[in-house]
């Protein structure tokens, strides 16, 4: 048995080692009682919750964040993902990137473009894509993403897939969205077409090109959609295409306006031709686009627009 005067040496010794936190931790955060108090009515509880995380962010305590992913409550697990996003510690940014792995997708009621709850749940992986995007990106990310994934996985999957390597916005994974374009299957096929609209590099153009005559009204009208907010020459052959030949007059009439965006000496002899060949019910459209790009109204008379346009082709834009 220990003498008293050794056993008063090492409480001595064991109280001043605690004090000093050599000795005694505190005990472990737990992400289910924080998020807990992060939604509580209490303003002050609040308000002392999102302390916490902000000090936990800043010390880079990662971990605490990891044991929220195993939450069983799912809204835990996507503002886990979104504060292991925030912090600059490489193991941070290691756990992120592994939850693009098909073995750890969740369904998460949280909305990973707006960063919010939502009704409807989505594939956890567009959350992680988006998160490595807004840090810089990871050139790791997309093989991580990508492993695994075949041909042979549900549409559900792949159309998950689709939209996390838009979010994720690395090129290398454009092969990807190019082959699941070509599929049957019309809602993977307009999954990968919004995920190549997030792109600008050529073979995003490509995809977009193909589409445009896809046999899908839906998948056309999506392709106008990912270039609404577009000027180059390409987008601009790709309206024409669709002003000219669809075999649907909504869609025409969609591109013919979209044409506003583009300079008038670019697409005011266009469309006066189409007011040559065009169907009546998609002329309506062509004349609102002319009087917007010229301040003019000669009505549908072809000859008119071309008269006067062969006047007064220079003159200033009427805006």
């Amino acid at each position: 048995m220990m003498p008293a005067r050794r056993r008063a040496a090492a409480a001595a010794v064991a109280f001043g080692l605690s004090a000093l936190g050599i000795v005694s931790c505190a005990p472990a955060v737990d992400p289910d009682v924080l998020f807990g108090k992060l939604s509580s009515p209490d303003l002050e509880e609040r308000q002392e919750a999102q302390e916490k995380v902000d000090q936990i962010i800043q010390k880079n305590q990662y971990d605490v964040f990891v044991r929220g992913l195993k939450s069983a409550n799912l809204l835990y697990r996507a503002q886990s993902m979104v504060f292991l996003g925030r912090m600059k510690a490489p193991q941070a940014h290691a756990a992120v990137r592994d939850l693009l792995a098909l073995d750890r997708r969740m369904m998460l009621p949280y909305n990973p473009i707006r960063f919010k709850p939502q009704p409807e749940p989505t594939d956890s992986r567009i959350l992680a894509a988006t998160l490595i995007q807004r840090a810089g990106g990871d050139p790791e990310a997309i093989k991580v993403l990508l492993a695994g994934i075949d041909e042979e996985q549900s549409v559900e999957i792949l159309q998950g897939t689709c939209f996390a390597v838009g979010a994720l916005r690395d090129p290398a994974g454009l092969s990807f969205l190019d082959t699941l374009s070509r599929r049957s299957e019309v809602p993977l096929v307009r999954a990968a077409l919004e995920a190549a609209g997030q792109f600008s590099q050529p073979e995003a153009f490509a995809i977009l090109d193909r589409l445009v005559t896809h046999e899908s009204a839906e998948v056309r009208a999506d392709v106008l959609s990912s270039l609404s907010s577009r000027r180059d020459g390409t987008v601009l052959q790709i309206l024409e295409q669709v002003g000219q030949h669809d075999a649907n007059d909504e869609l025409r009439e969609t591109a013919y306006r979209s044409l506003t965006q583009f300079k008038p000496a670019d697409v005011v002899p266009y469309l006066i031709d189409r007011l040559k060949d065009a169907p009546a019910t998609t002329r309506p459209a062509i004349l609102e686009t002319l009087g917007q790009l010229t301040g003019q109204t000669f009505g549908a008379n072809h000859d008119a627009w071309a008269r006067w346009w062969a006047k007064n082709a220079g003159a200033p834009a009427a805006r």
